[in-house]
């Protein structure tokens, strides 16, 4: 067995294991001074340990990524230019970085660390505060190296080094303030969550534009609704004028638009036989952030040009997949639900048609809705067409029949519960589905009397 089909091997029996063996794993790896590759393996089952959240051992490392921590992204999602740190390169950032500080602080603040877990908040601010600033020398100092000898490791690190730089000054403001939010996607702010926010830009704000700017980012990361946060930074009470307010909410809402004009992207990228299940997420939240987006363009002014582009391209996008994935991909399956040996996922298959169904909605919100409604109108001719009864071939198939059934409930999911009742009504009037029932209602007679 190759290292490649062992650790698949891996990644499988990681995914069927329970929690109570997860968590078993993790703390294992947790406490393995060099972790390497098996980071990758507990990558795949990073959303369930966010649900199951178990306690994490409080390290140095640990603490010195928690403030930038919502800005890590996993390494194939990373390209250059991207305010962000990639997963991949964080064990290279934290060595680069612990080599500068003082060895006797470093020795003090690990033996105070010592069997305590990521639960004791107290803590890990009463260390930050020694330890964060000690990270922010240390990461300058790292540049300025880099800066003279032009070293190549520091030169491929010079982003994420940059952000560790200009949040670090800010580190317990930026870690106070997430715990003080609400969980992603942060729909909704409360006063109090409003006034965190605002209090953390105006602070960022004095530190510096870079500062500013990846607070921002960092925020925006963590909602689907821009709105939330350049309400605070408009109405936020602290000392800027409007024009100052006016540039911060622009570039809090350009952040944004960048994020969505890489998501689309890469989805733009991906393969047309991409199935509708796996679009969904990435487009609801494109969406999602488009809307809010537009009601920021009647408050604040930014490039509102490249956002009807963006609002366009990602209609016209929804509209292909949705008619490729309707006649290319469901529509296959639909017809071969009878036959066993074209081993139908059925599951998948619903998830899909309801994903699709999903997709038409959002894609309303954003565009014509006649456009998409005419790519579903179509698609239901063909879908029928499988369903008459009497007709030679798939279609011959009784009412009771649980493929008929299982038919009906795709096209529900489509088309509605009227086209559902449109092929159904076919079926109610056929000579063959009449039948079919006298014969069960007779057997049902027979085993009544036979009681």
């Amino acid at each position: 067995m190759s290292v490649s089909e062992a650790f698949d091997a891996l990644v499988g029996q990681l995914r069927k294991a329970d929690d109570q063996t997860l968590l078993k794993i993790v703390g294992v790896v947790d406490r393995l001074a060099k972790r390497g590759p098996l980071d990758k393996l507990l990558d795949q089952q990073r959303l369930r340990l966010a649900q199951i959240r178990p306690p994490r051992p409080m390290s140095m490392e640990r603490l010195f990524v928690l403030p930038f921590e919502e800005l890590l992204v996993d390494g194939p999602a990373w390209s250059p230019g991207m305010m962000r740190v990639p997963r991949d390169r964080l064990s290279r950032l934290i060595a680069l970085t612990f080599a500068h500080l003082d060895e006797e602080l470093a020795a003090a603040l690990r033996d105070r660390l010592k069997s305590r877990t990521m639960d004791d908040a107290a803590l890990i601010l009463e260390v930050g505060r020694e330890l964060w600033p000690a990270c922010a020398v240390a990461v300058g100092e790292v540049l300025e190296t880099g800066r003279q000898s032009r070293d190549a490791e520091v030169r491929e690190l010079q982003l994420p080094l940059r952000i560790a730089q200009h949040l670090l000054p800010v580190a317990e403001a930026v870690v106070t303030t997430v715990w003080a939010l609400p969980p992603k996607p942060m729909l909704e702010l409360d006063k109090a969550a409003q006034e965190h926010i605002a209090g953390l830009l105006g602070l960022a704000a004095g530190t510096g534009k870079d500062c500013f700017q990846l607070v921002a980012e960092l925020l925006v990361n963590r909602s689907e609704l821009p709105l939330s946060i350049i309400e605070p930074v408009l109405s936020g009470d602290f000392e800027w004028g409007v024009r100052e307010r006016q540039q911060a909410a622009a570039m809090v809402a350009e952040a944004c638009q960048s994020d969505m004009v890489r998501l689309f992207r890469g989805i733009a990228a991906s393969p047309p036989t991409t199935e509708p299940r796996r679009l969904l997420p990435p487009l609801q939240s494109i969406v999602s952030n488009l809307e809010s987006l537009l009601d920021v363009a009647t408050k604040v002014k930014f490039d509102h040009r490249a956002l009807r582009k963006l609002k366009t391209e990602t209609f016209e996008l929804i509209q292909s997949r949705l008619a490729h994935a309707l006649q290319e991909q469901l529509l296959p399956a639909f017809e071969n639900l009878h036959d066993p040996e074209a081993e139908i996922d059925w599951r998948k298959l619903e998830q899909n048609a309801a994903a699709a169904a999903n997709m038409r909605l959002m894609a309303k919100r954003i565009g014509l809705a006649t456009k998409i409604d005419f790519v579903f109108t179509r698609a239901f001719e063909r879908y029928r067409a499988v369903l008459q009864p009497g007709e030679p071939g798939l279609g011959a198939r009784p009412l009771f029949d649980p493929v008929v059934m299982d038919r009906v409930r795709i096209i529900e999911l489509l088309f509605g519960s009227r086209a559902a009742m449109q092929v159904l009504a076919p079926f109610r009037s056929d000579p063959n589905d009449h039948a079919d029932a006298a014969h069960r209602q007779g057997q049902a007679k027979m085993a009544t009397r036979a009681a």
